[in-house]
């Protein structure tokens, strides 16, 4: 009997700390290079597809051409933290795409923490010329506190400043 009572005590010690044994360890948190050389979506380049090479990519309109599609990041506008609620970390960008044109369309670029890899699955577009002052994450939400153009300024000169927040819902950046 008394090994038996052992037995039984050993199995439910065994069973409480199974929990613990199973859980996965939280994949190793994106880093700055790993952005900046990720593949993002935008309608811009033929393949609908840009893989970034240090923060920068360029495609030519035509062959030949001396107009470019270009996307580029913006080097001190990023954040990590936690977007979808899987303890990972995640990141936020701003990426700035031009058409080859005089605008430069300025989106916040969303990307989840797959395994230590980034994998891009939103953006929001934040404007034309758009000034990025301060972007962070915390709890879930993205902050984006920008300076956009009023009804009266001229395209090079926004001057209205505003403060955007968003949340990751699904493959979408929703704004609160």
């Amino acid at each position: 009997m008394h090994r038996s009572r052992l037995w039984v005590m050993g199995l439910l010690l065994s069973l409480a700390l199974l929990p613990t044994a199973c859980k996965k360890a939280a994949p190793p948190a994106l880093t700055w290079q790993q952005v900046q050389n990720a593949e993002y979506r935008n309608e811009l380049p033929q393949k609908g597809i840009a893989t970034l090479k240090d923060g920068l990519y360029e495609e030519e309109i035509v062959p030949g051409s001396a107009s470019k599609i270009t996307l580029a990041l913006i080097p001190d506008k990023y954040a990590f933290g936690d977007l979808n609620g899987d303890k990972a970390a995640d990141a936020v960008a701003i990426l700035v795409a031009s058409g080859g044109g005089s605008g430069s369309f300025v989106n916040l670029e969303a990307l989840v923490n797959e395994q230590g890899a980034p994998k891009h699955v939103a953006e929001f577009a934040l404007g034309d010329r758009t000034r990025i002052e301060a972007l962070s994450i915390q709890d879930g939400r993205i902050t984006v506190d920008v300076v956009t153009h009023g009804p009266n300024d001229p395209m090079c000169c926004p001057s209205v400043k505003a403060r955007r927040t968003l949340k990751l819902q699904g493959e979408q950046l929703v704004e609160q």
